[in-house]
């Protein structure tokens, strides 16, 4: 079990009333921490369906692999032009 810090910004900072939340992962890959954002933190739910994660300030792929120290974002959905 990994326990991983995720950082929030806009509507989903807003729907979950912080920066930032802790998830615990068995499956420490982005689809995992999504999955485990989304049962642990009710708020997040519908972002977490759609949003992706960046690792280090990158977009990760589902099946990347989190490590210790890693950096984790949830980026929303953003439309606009």
């Amino acid at each position: 079990m990994m326990r991983i810090r995720v950082l929030l910004f806009g509507p989903e900072a807003a729907a979950a009333g912080c920066d930032g939340v802790d998830v615990e992962v068995e499956d420490a890959t982005c689809a995992g921490v999504l999955i485990a954002l989304a049962e642990q933190h009710p708020a997040l739910r519908s972002a977490a369906a759609s949003a992706r994660l960046a690792v280090n300030r990158e977009l990760s792929p589902a099946q990347r692999e989190i490590r210790a120290g890693d950096e984790l974002a949830l980026i929303g959905l953003v439309s606009g032009g």
